[in-house]
């Protein structure tokens, strides 16, 4: 992967290294390998790590993957379905119970989205976000650690937009608003969330786009939800706290949502990844990427409420 960077006038009398460091986000292992096997060019020309840089001059670095496999690629490991792939990045779909990657409750070696994207490049793959076992959609991977961290740290500047669609019951009021309420764990030794005082900033985009009437009674409703913070359930918690919690959400839904659930036959929570929007860590271009919404309750074949 290439990385070509025109030192800007504020970062005029910075040296070399300094740049590939601060401005690039290198690694100092990155940097020391890329600056040995000769991939670091100024101009087209070599240059000294100490040099002072000046405004206008090309950096070009030919960055290799310089992570040494933690494991071997699994050759016999599920496919993975790709949104979209270049030198940088890949984007793959994520069904509905699979971990995005390693964890206590999925350890190393078991079958995660992260191993299968491995086995599918042969190579390190380095997850930029994740989702929830039962959450399904979009998942960005980067296949070099710098554009990892390029990445996150557009999703810490809230440059890096998320999209979602999930059934929830009931009917939220208004249809449409923002729910700005602060989200913490419910006890020290919990994994369960709840809206408190005392919580992280939380703020969550929601609109109504679809109301249908169910077989039981009681409603449901299509929702369109942008996160504009990243707090751990923080959509499930906040669906749930206006009082329409996501259909199939055994961890926040009410007595009444988990009978409809039930009833429904729905295992798991209906949220959908569908959408993200970030600038290419290596090109600067903003990138927009889509996945239709998947779920195993089919409201469209229900009336309209």
């Amino acid at each position: 992967m290439r990385i070509t960077h025109t030192v800007a006038p504020h970062e005029a009398g910075m040296t070399l290294q300094q740049l590939l460091r601060e401005s690039l986000g290198l690694s100092a292992r990155q940097t020391k390998i890329a600056k040995q096997a000769g991939a670091v060019l100024v101009d087209d020309v070599p240059f000294f790590s100490n040099q002072p840089l000046r405004a206008g001059m090309v950096v070009r670095v030919d960055l290799n993957e310089y992570d040494d496999m933690k494991n071997e690629p699994d050759a016999s490991a599920p496919p993975v379905e790709v949104l979209y792939e270049d030198d940088a990045l890949i984007a793959v779909y994520k069904p509905a119970l699979l971990q995005c990657h390693p964890s206590p409750s999925a350890p190393g070696g078991s079958d995660t989205l992260e191993s299968r994207v491995m086995a599918y490049l042969g190579a390190p793959a380095h997850p930029v976000h994740r989702l929830d076992a039962e959450t399904t959609g979009i998942v960005l991977f980067a296949k070099v650690p710098y554009a990892q961290a390029k990445l996150q740290r557009q999703m810490q500047s809230r440059q890096f937009q998320k999209a979602y669609k999930a059934w929830v019951y009931g009917v939220p009021f208004p249809s449409g608003g923002i729910v700005d309420a602060p989200i913490a764990l419910s006890a020290p030794d919990s994994f369960t969330r709840v809206v408190r005082d005392d919580g992280q900033n939380a703020m969550t985009i929601y609109d109504c786009t679809k109301t249908v009437a169910l077989p039981g009674g009681g409603k449901a409703s299509l929702v369109d939800l942008s996160p504009m913070t990243g707090r751990t359930h923080q959509l499930r918690v906040h669906m749930a706290y206006i009082g329409c919690p996501l259909l199939g959400d055994a961890r926040y839904g009410t007595e009444e949502s988990r009978a409809a659930s039930k009833a429904l036959g729905l295992n798991y929570h209906q949220l959908a990844a569908v959408g993200l929007r970030f600038t290419h860590p290596t090109s600067g271009e903003t990138v927009s990427l889509h996945c239709p919404a998947r779920f195993d309750f089919d409201g469209d074949s229900l009336p309209d409420a």
